[in-house]
């Protein structure tokens, strides 16, 4: 009964859950953990996916016809995964499309993983972030079915997808999805920009900002702080796209023209 407890509580679970509340609860099984888990995926109570990770499969469905939610598995794929990027973004409602991805940030070294038809992918947190001592900056914790997971902040995703298009589906899904963001805390986005202290992605936060005053309410003072934070040198917005673009001044970037114009059927 108490395993059931533990089941009820852990919708999607690790080795070293199951074992600290076997622990927990003085269970005689702790030593035979391994044997008790199989036992339970045999009977179809409990959905292996992957090496260490597994998911409760509810009393009134079946184990092969079962898809455990994915923002929980991404949120517990290591120890210290924090949602990010698109998925982040798509947690929240505010993406362009729906992607059949789960992006999260880890400092553990763990291969992509894929399981029921979406694909889990890690990423490690910029050099600088790591160097000083940022990795949790701007997370938050979401409720998943009872359980807590990290997720990057509103501000923190905002940046980080001007930063990586390339986890997020690329430059025309970022720029319609950050579109549909209602609001930022300046305080919060400026904090992280000076940790990750990467000018073109400062550069390319004002640009965007300044073309859709709204999200800030309009807001000059920030935009005065973040063009002391851009590059000293023109830097490209798109390196994948070179041809058929122009200086912007203000920003110190060569930006193609399909992005001035949000002209994207010309990719």
């Amino acid at each position: 009964m108490r395993l059931e407890l533990f089941f009820e509580e852990s919708p999607v679970f690790t080795t070293r859950d199951l074992k600290e509340f076997l622990k927990k609860n003085e269970a005689k099984s702790l030593e035979n953990y391994s044997v008790l888990l199989n036992y339970h995926v045999k009977r179809g109570r409990v959905l292996k996916i992957c090496r260490g990770l597994y998911a409760v499969v509810p009393l009134n469905q079946k184990a092969e016809q079962f898809a455990p939610d994915s923002f929980l598995i991404a949120g517990k794929r290591t120890e210290d995964a924090i949602l990010a990027y698109h998925t982040a973004q798509e947690f929240n409602g505010n993406t362009y499309s729906l992607f059949s991805t789960r992006t999260f940030l880890t400092m553990k070294s763990v291969h992509p993983l894929v399981f029921r038809e979406i694909e889990y992918i890690p990423t490690h947190p910029s050099q600088n972030l790591l160097r000083s001592d940022n990795y949790f900056l701007l997370t938050e914790q979401v409720d998943i079915k009872g359980i807590n997971v990290l997720i990057t902040s509103r501000e923190r995703t905002f940046a980080d997808m001007l930063d990586r298009p390339n986890l997020c589906g690329g430059i025309e899904e970022v720029w319609r999805s950050l579109k549909m963001t209602e609001y930022l805390n300046t305080e919060n986005l400026l904090k992280y920009l000076r940790a990750l202290d990467n000018s073109t992605t400062s550069a390319k936060v004002g640009f965007f900002l300044q073309r859709h005053p709204k999200i800030t309410n309009n807001d000059r003072p920030l935009l005065r702080e973040l063009k002391k934070m851009i590059p000293v040198s023109p830097h490209y917005f798109d390196r994948s796209r070179l041809e058929r673009a122009r200086l912007v001044k203000d920003w110190n970037l060569v930006i193609p023209e399909y992005i001035l114009n949000e002209r994207w059927e010309e990719q």
